[in-house]
């Protein structure tokens, strides 16, 4: 799904907190958003979400997202916030079937095809030994899954991740990327990100918009902001940069 946004301004209790944004990305693209705490990342991605009122234009695919927001599973559009809210006495199954809602009318049950998407969801992301765990008992990395497997479930063209890494150790932050960008080759999706993690994302990630305090600095091919001097500024404090043994950037 493409995304375009011109002059996109958020406000709340009269203080603006996105102020005239734009950005142009293809289908396809993996966009992160980065920036210093209370930039406006989460802002703009449940903007993007159409869970929050704005000004200016957004359009999807080249319509207008106030007539694709009408219809859930038209936008087909996952929206995975930060802090995930676990459910009490659900397994993951049935936590993955909520992905199925925009499907099925509140008077109708899910039907064998919602279940067969469930279950291919539930296997593309190793969880099918574990769906009639309870989610409370999933680990970490499990319930990242977990919820990944959901948005599948739902037959998302986009994702919108608010830093689903910033719970995970070394390890495992590593293994979601690869399986993000797995996902995002083998269904072709559209992925807008937001992190802290400056390293991971000069390894994986293709666009970036950078926020702070509300006004977009830049938006485009994330090679062109890997320098000390961008990053120092942005982050108001000294960095350097050295580069692997495998040709990627590290700050510190």
């Amino acid at each position: 799904m493409s995304y375009s946004a011109k002059n996109l301004s958020v406000f709340k209790d009269n203080k603006n907190i996105i102020n005239e944004i734009s950005f142009d990305f293809p289908s396809g693209s993996y966009v992160s958003i980065i920036g210093p705490n209370g930039a406006g990342k989460t802002t703009l991605l449940k903007t993007l979400a159409g869970l929050l009122d704005f000004k200016g234009s957004l359009l999807i695919n080249n319509v207008d997202s106030d007539e694709l927001f009408k219809y859930s599973n038209k936008n087909n559009c996952a929206y995975v916030p930060q802090n995930i809210s676990i459910p009490e006495g659900m397994s993951l199954i049935e936590y993955v079937l909520l992905g199925r809602n925009s499907y099925t009318n509140w008077f109708l049950s899910e039907d064998k095809k919602d279940y067969e998407i469930v279950e291919k969801a539930l296997n593309k992301l190793n969880l099918q030994t574990k769906k009639n765990q309870m989610v409370k008992t999933l680990s970490g990395g499990e319930m990242q899954r977990a919820t990944l497997s959901r948005a599948l479930a739902q037959e998302a063209n986009l994702l919108l991740l608010d830093e689903p890494t910033s719970s995970l150790d070394f390890a495992k932050t590593n293994e979601f990327y690869d399986l993000i960008i797995q996902l995002k080759k083998d269904l072709k999706l559209t992925i807008f990100f937001s992190t802290h993690d400056i390293n991971s994302i000069s390894k994986y990630s293709e666009y970036v918009i950078v926020l702070k305090k509300g006004k977009k600095i830049f938006s485009g091919k994330i090679n062109e902001i890997l320098n000390e001097v961008f990053l120092s500024e942005l982050y108001e404090t000294k960095l350097n940069k050295i580069i692997t043994e495998d040709g990627y950037p590290l700050f510190y």
